[in-house]
Order: C-alpha cells, then sequence, then structure tokens
C-alpha cells in the first residue's frame, strides 16, 4: 500500500472496521452496511484519485476526478465517498 489510511474519527464511532483489499484498497464493513471496496489510485500526472465499489473487482460505483496531490488526500476523500454514500 502505498500510504496507510487514516481513519476518520466518525469512522469508528459507527462500528467499521477496514481490511487490506489489493494494492491501495480497502475492504470497508460495518453493523447494518453493506461491504464496500475502497481505493485509491494515481493518474498519470502524479494526481490521485479516490473510487468506491461496491464488489472488490466491480466498477466504481462513486469517484473523484484525479485532481488530488497527495495519497493522504485520496484516502480522505475515499472516506468521504463511503460517508456520503453508504452512510449518510
Amino acid at each position: 500500500m502505498t500510504m496507510e489510511p487514516i481513519e476518520p474519527f466518525w469512522f469508528k464511532q459507527r462500528q467499521c472496521k477496514a481490511e487490506p483489499a489489493g494494492d491501495n484498497g480497502l475492504r470497508v464493513s460495518g453493523p447494518n452496511l453493506p461491504e464496500t471496496f475502497l481505493r485509491i489510485e494515481r493518474s498519470g500526472d502524479d494526481r490521485w484519485r479516490a473510487a468506491l465499489r461496491l464488489s472488490a473487482d466491480g466498477p466504481d460505483a462513486s469517484s473523484t476526478d484525479p485532481e488530488l496531490k497527495t495519497p493522504k488526500e485520496a484516502w480522505e476523500a475515499a472516506f468521504e465517498l463511503y460517508r456520503v454514500r453508504m452512510i449518510v
């Protein structure tokens, strides 16, 4: 993994868990929440994007544009995609 993601405060409050799922990916689960896959990817111009998938090898259900400057920013965006799509 390029960088270990830092789980947001609300993630633990919701009793969610994250496990490695391939390079730059996490399998995320929580009570009353479907299993979801988060990943970050580097684009050709050294920018990063975040993506959320509903299955490990499925298409992106939600993603950001490749405009994030660091892996840390990409992981923050990935967790926000999860919060908005699966929790709110």
